[in-house]
């Protein structure tokens, strides 16, 4: 009896492992559920937000669960560049239902935090026979009469175009024909349209496109005519050219004046240079731009928001 009571409880114990096994094996089949990514809101979004790479991310969803019109990460390029209808939680799953196109967005929307639009009319500006484009770089000089001599001088570098006439997009501008627009609308920051104001009153203003890359900024003014800068201007006579000596026992006599020979630089330019460095008004823009397009692709992969980076502007 003892024997066949051990046989009977080994039997047992046998049937109860398998029976665990079993029921283990069948969980962790019914947990390896197929998963799929989904496009997520990196951050919570409010609705109307243009969508971004930085502001997106991936996440795994069982299969069995997603919503049927979730986007796929295949069709990033898709969502991109889409006006959110509704608002999202960072985390949630980026709909179809979601987007909509992007609407226009008012020129205001698109200053930051700061800065002004001035806009000017473009018989003001020389500007290029047209064809500045928004996006553009510029520096502006103007010339003016100070103290009975006429003075050219740098007034802003590095100005960005915000817009030509009424078109504040380059990519849907007629890059074959010339472009007709009568104002150019330029960032600036207030200090700077009280300039471009005072300009306008006082001188002429004249726009000299630069390169995005450039990054310098120049100090070289001018003083005087033209003719005195090509240096073909005539030396008028002084009226110290001769020293008069008056003598008690001879009559006048005039001597010659003893005066110092002028430098060629003075004699042939009139160029000067500015006492301080004019810091660049608008290239900042520019470079965090590049800046967050370049780093775009590493902050959506990490989830993470790259920030901007602002170089500094050189002190008057």
């Amino acid at each position: 009896m003892l024997v066949v009571a051990l046989a009977a409880g080994l039997c047992a114990a046998w049937a109860a492992q398998r029976y665990l096994q079993q029921q283990v094996s069948t969980i962790e089949a019914q947990a390896r559920v197929a998963m799929v990514e989904r496009i997520v809101a990196n951050q919570d979004l409010p609705a109307g937000t243009v969508l971004r790479p930085e502001l997106l991310a991936f996440r795994n969803f069982p299969v069995d669960y997603v919503a049927s019109d979730s986007v796929p990460m295949e069709r990033l390029h898709d969502v991109v560049g889409m006006t959110l209808a509704a608002p999202l939680l960072a985390g949630d799953a980026v709909l179809s239902a979601h987007l909509e196109a992007s609407r226009m967005i008012s020129l205001s929307q698109q200053l930051s935090t700061g800065r002004r639009a001035i806009t000017l009319p473009v018989d003001a500006l020389n500007s290029q026979s047209g064809l500045l484009q928004p996006g553009d770089l510029i520096d502006l000089y103007v010339s003016f009469d100070y103290q009975r001599r006429r003075l050219t001088a740098p007034l802003l570098q590095g100005v960005m175009v915000l817009a030509t006439g009424s078109s504040t997009d380059a990519q849907n501008l007629d890059h074959t024909a010339e472009q007709d627009y009568s104002t150019i609308t330029l960032d600036a920051a207030p200090e700077d349209a009280i300039k471009l104001v005072a300009a306008r009153e006082s001188g002429v203003i004249t726009a000299v496109l630069r390169s995005p890359q450039d990054t310098g900024s120049t100090q070289v003014a001018a003083r005087g005519d033209l003719a005195g800068l090509l240096g073909v201007a005539k030396q008028s006579a002084s009226a110290s050219g001769k020293a008069r000596v008056i003598y008690g026992n001879q009559a006048v006599r005039n001597l010659p004046a003893l005066v110092a020979p002028r430098s060629e630089t003075a004699q042939h330019k009139g160029l000067f240079q500015l006492p301080y460095v004019p810091p660049l008004s608008s290239q900042w823009m520019h470079t965090a731009q590049a800046q967050a397009s370049v780093s775009s692709t590493a902050g959506l992969e990490e989830n993470e928001v790259p920030g901007p980076v602002f170089p500094h502007a050189a002190e008057d």
